[in-house]
């Protein structure tokens, strides 16, 4: 037993001095685990902000209309002109009224051609936007669509009473705008407001006593708190292995203190993110941990060949048991911990404090989860808002035919559905649409389609129930259902058929049919189908029916989406079950 006991001291010994020496690399080590699921956090939050900056910005430098304004090297029309500028208008309200972190979207051409969201109304009429180094930057490189930072420069072009942006400092990014041959004509650029981003940053500081900040290839800082350092170079040398490894961490004196610097990259090639900590900060907090190690040893050597034996038996139980309840967490694939009264005050805290990591763990999975179904629904709605080029080419060619025969009401008509189409699909102002806008716009696609089919098909439409056109649905869910009935149902083949598509009320919400008499399919074939267009499925073969579902899906829940039955060479059938939300109410059921 004495020797036991000698043992004993010793290895506590050891252990106490082990633990005293190395609490600092502990609590360092802690500290940069810390600052990557901060840093992780924040940089998911920049790149979610980014993507929905990237795409208002895409949807600009698409448009036929910024494309002409910057294209054009003569003069245009003032009608001509006046339309274009009323498309980009439509663009930009919506732009400015959802991107909180866009200060201001600039459109600038080779030619000349300046506009910004409020119509140029708070920009300088002379300022020659083409001599400024980030502007010609912003129209190098590839022939690619890409999206790229432009770094920090001064907005020196405003008027003197727009105070808000006037000689301010701000992040641009931009992507570039191609012309009908593939050249590129000018650009659109996104200034992002630096005191919302550093918002977003200040909330992801370590503790609040550290600092994560951007800096782009040239380690000049681009995002900071502090406003004075922007522009400045960062002296590290540490960061020289930015060209080596993506993300790290290391040690150097910054302003003569010793700095823990860790570093992640960002969605935007070439910025990276940093944050920085004070040795001193992470000292600081190992003191009361070594404090507190000294105490316990001291007691522990001093009792130990005393009361070991008892203090071995009695602390056994209460730990087997907090062993035991956390054996138990997770049994149920939640992260739920039961909490228990426990002799020592000691493992009370233990409990509690797990408890509450337990339950920040979980809070944090909850928010990642939430974030990635927001960006997978933007994903799917950008994918909905595309207009077929193939659909385009054989609606233009069609268009042609029918002006060299002469046929004026059927180019008229023509003309008027593709119109349609396409202010439909580019409105983004609105989620839910009554059935009977989301009906028409279903029609004109058909109504093209049956035309390339040289009327051969025979199209009807219709609602059990007038009152049932009222009900709102979500936007652009009809017309992928019924390009898929032309496409998979009748094929290049332009042979005689029909497409049904009919409304009723059923009794757990608003069922719409469409029914194609096209080639259908057998049962191997319809089993795959049906396998492709679920959620859970993987990567889906037909992305227009896993669209639609998946879209329906996320909104509604798994009680609603699409059912699929057919029968070869008879028919191809899709029911979609919707919630019946009649109109005048909102997505939530409230009162407009």
């Amino acid at each position: 037993m004495f020797s036991y006991l000698l043992v004993n001291l010793f290895l506590l010994l050891a252990f106490g001095m082990l633990s005293i020496r190395d609490s600092t690399r502990m609590i360092t080590e802690e500290v940069i685990q810390s600052s990557n699921k901060v840093m992780e956090q924040a940089a998911l939050g920049l790149g979610f902000n980014l993507e929905e900056t990237k795409r208002s910005l895409i949807l600009l430098a698409g448009n036929y209309s910024v494309a002409s304004l910057m294209r054009e090297t003569g003069k245009m029309e003032m009608a001509n002109v006046i339309q274009h500028e009323r498309n980009i208008a439509e663009i930009t309200k919506g732009i400015y009224t959802f991107q909180s972190l866009i200060s201001d979207v600039l459109m600038l051409g080779k030619n000349g051609y300046v506009n910004n969201l409020n119509g140029r109304n708070s920009l300088l009429w002379d300022y020659d936007f083409r001599e400024q180094p980030w502007v010609r930057a912003s129209f190098e490189g590839n022939t690619e669509s890409s999206f790229a930072s432009l770094g920090v420069h001064t907005q020196n072009y405003y008027l003197e009473d727009d105070l808000s942006r006037y000689k301010r400092p701000t992040l641009s990014v931009a992507v570039k705008v191609h012309g009908f041959q593939g050249d590129i004509v000018g650009s659109v650029i996104a200034n992002l407001d630096l005191g919302k981003l550093n918002g977003m940053f200040e909330r992801s500081t370590y503790h609040n006593r550290g600092r994560i900040f951007l800096i782009d290839e040239n380690r000049k800082i681009i995002v900071h708190q502090d406003v004075e350092r922007i522009g400045q170079v960062l002296p590290l040398r540490g960061l020289d292995k930015l060209e080596a490894e993506a993300a790290g961490n290391f040690t150097e004196a910054i302003g003569g203190k010793e700095h823990l610097v860790i570093y992640q990259p960002t969605v935007i090639k070439g910025l990276t993110m940093v944050s920085t900590v004070t040795m001193k900060e992470i000292a600081d907090q190992a003191i009361p941990l070594k404090s507190n190690l000294v105490r316990i040893l001291s007691l522990c050597i001093l009792l130990n060949t005393l009361i070991s034996a008892i203090i071995t038996i009695r602390i056994s139980r209460p730990f087997n048991r907090l062993l035991l309840t956390l054996d138990a967490m997770g049994g149920d694939d939640t992260l739920y911990l039961k909490n228990r009264d426990y002799r020592y005050l000691e493992l009370n805290r233990i409990g509690t404090k797990f408890k509450e990591l337990m339950d920040r763990i979980e809070l944090l999975i909850q928010q990642n989860y939430l974030t990635r179904i927001a960006l997978k629904e933007e994903e799917l709605k950008a994918l909905q808002a595309q207009i077929n080029p193939h659909f385009l080419f054989n609606t233009l060619q069609l268009l042609q035919t029918e002006i060299v025969c002469g046929n004026i009401e059927s180019s008229n008509s023509i003309v008027l559905s593709l119109s349609g189409l396409f202010r439909y699909s580019m409105k983004q102002t609105e989620e839910m649409v009554e059935l009977a806008t989301e009906l028409d716009h279903a029609k004109n696609y058909l109504y093209i389609m049956n035309k390339i089919y040289d009327d051969r098909i025979d199209v009807s439409v219709r609602a059990d129930d007038p009152a049932l056109l009222r009900y709102r649905i979500p936007k652009l869910i009809l017309q992928p259902l019924a390009e898929n009935s032309i496409r998979h149902g009748f094929g290049d083949i332009r042979r005689e058929g029909s497409i049904r598509l009919s409304v009723h009320l059923a009794k757990r919400g608003l069922l719409v049919v469409i029914r194609d008499t096209g080639k259908g399919m057998d049962r191997d074939s319809l089993r795959g189908l049906r396998r492709n267009i679920d959620p859970l499925g993987g990567k889906p073969a037909k992305i227009g029916l896993f669209n639609v579902n998946h879209r329906i899906k996320l909104k509604f829940g798994n009680d609603y989406g699409l059912r699929i039955r057919s029968a070869e060479r008879i028919h191809t059938t899709v029911y979609v079950l919707l919630p019946a939300i009649p109109g005048g109410e909102n997505e939530e059921g409230e009162s407009e």
